[in-house]
């Protein structure tokens, strides 16, 4: 993963893989409700049960795309995104080489996910665009929270 610039706020970047616990049984789970995902984490989405009369910080509004991005997709597609409301995870899936831009103010930080297993999860208020610089399989999640 390569980065360039100063992270902003309400941003979380990492690889799937190096997020294995050895120690604890998981089930490679890097968003949700798990022990390993910390309750301050952008990762972190509470489960409910209202049966059980349960209720807490859930998502809602799920939405999730799986697409082969290309170097000679249309530019257009990675820019003039509007600001994120909710959250959104974006993961490559495979082998690629896949640029997202994120500003803030007048601050930019430019994160490129290189190896399989790379991700950043946003939240509201940043700007972003994104570009493939290698075919690459982007994984990615949007959700609101209640």
């Amino acid at each position: 993963m390569k980065v360039i610039g100063s992270k902003p706020s309400g941003l979380e970047i990492g690889n799937a893989w190096a997020l294995r616990s050895p120690d604890l049984p998981h089930t490679n789970w890097i968003v949700g409700n798990f022990p390993t995902i910390p309750a301050d984490s952008l990762r972190f989405m509470q489960q409910t049960n209202a049966a059980k009369g349960i209720a807490g910080d859930t998502a809602k509004d799920l939405a999730i795309k799986w697409f082969l991005h290309t170097p000679d997709d249309p530019r257009e597609w990675g820019l003039n995104k509007p600001t994120s409301q909710g959250r959104t995870m974006s993961l490559l899936a495979g082998e690629g080489e896949f640029e997202l831009t994120f500003t803030q103010g007048n601050q930019q930080y430019i994160l490129t996910l290189e190896t399989p297993g790379d991700f950043a999860i946003w939240g509201p208020g940043l700007e972003h665009t994104w570009r493939p610089l290698k075919p690459s399989p982007i994984l990615t999640v949007r959700w609101n929270r209640d």
